[in-house]
């Protein structure tokens, strides 16, 4: 796949490369861009560069723009793993807490005696229900 990937890459490089190659005079002249506000003194131009180098520098801030969204996005994402991550240790402790109460209320001799007693009043035998009044 890794092979694939970088044939891939080769063949878009070249297929730009010749789009370049074969429109030099286009992308070797070198315009002068001016940007008029239409208020008095606010008038501005650009150094004259190759029209190349202005669709280089719109290339770069592009993949700035992109890695800047992107960067922001697992950052968004390690906050609400890591905010996730702390309620479910919280919740495991709870169920830890939850777990030995539960074991203290079912070796209380007085509540297993209740609970064998209710189970016999309503013809629900121990040796019937494992998990009531049994130490199985």
């Amino acid at each position: 796949m890794k092979t694939i990937k970088t044939l891939f890459w080769l063949i878009i490089l070249a297929l730009i490369g010749t789009l370049v190659y074969q429109n030099q005079p286009y992308f070797l002249t070198i315009p002068l861009l001016n940007f008029d506000l239409k208020v008095p003194g606010w008038s501005w131009a650009l150094p004259p560069l190759q029209n190349i180098a202005y669709f280089g520098i719109c290339f770069v801030l592009g993949l700035i723009l992109a890695g800047i969204k992107g960067l922001v996005a697992v950052f968004g994402l390690k906050r609400q793993l890591k905010k996730t991550n702390t309620s479910i240790a919280g919740l495991q402790k709870e169920i830890e807490s939850l777990k030995t109460e539960l074991d203290v209320f079912k070796h209380d001799p007085y509540i297993k005696k209740e609970i064998e007693n209710k189970a016999a009043l309503d013809g629900n035998l121990p040796e019937n229900n494992p998990g009531l009044g049994s130490d199985a």
